[in-house]
C-alpha cells in the first residue's frame, strides 16, 4: 500500500502555495498545507527547477528525496498536503546531506510525531 498520494492537478498546487505556510533552509522548501477536516492521508509532490541542470540531475534529485522522505514516513503526521521543492543546493548535496536537511525542515513545520 502507498504511503502517501502525489500531487498531480494544478489546483492542488495553487492551493497549497495560497492557503499553506513556508519553510526553507539553504537547500529545500517545504510548503505545508492542511487538508479539510477529517482527511487523515497526506498528499506529497517532489519539484526540482530547471535551474537544478538536466532532466536526469533533476530526476536523481528527486528519487533521493522521495526516498529520504519514505524513510521518515512512519515518524511525519498526517493530513497535510506537501510540497517539497529543492534549490540550488540539493544538487551538491549527497544522500545523507539531503535526507538531514529534509528532517529539519519537517521538524520546522511541527510534521515530525516525537
Amino acid at each position: 500500500m502507498k504511503t502517501f498520494q502525489s500531487l498531480k492537478k494544478k489546483w492542488e498546487f495553487q492551493e497549497a502555495f495560497k492557503k499553506g505556510h513556508s519553510y526553507y533552509n539553504s537547500s529545500l522548501v517545504l510548503y505545508v498545507c492542511p487538508l479539510p477536516e477529517g482527511e487523515n492521508q497526506l498528499k506529497v509532490a517532489f519539484c526540482a527547477g530547471k535551474k537544478l541542470g538536466s532532466a536526469v540531475r533533476r530526476n536523481r534529485i528527486k528519487r533521493q528525496m522521495r526516498h529520504a522522505f519514505l524513510a521518515l514516513k512512519d515518524q511525519i503526521k498526517r493530513g497535510f498536503t506537501l510540497i517539497i521543492i529543492a534549490r540550488g543546493r540539493a544538487e551538491e548535496l549527497d544522500y545523507d546531506r539531503l535526507s538531514h536537511s529534509l528532517q529539519d525542515l519537517l521538524g520546522k513545520a511541527g510534521l515530525l510525531r516525537v
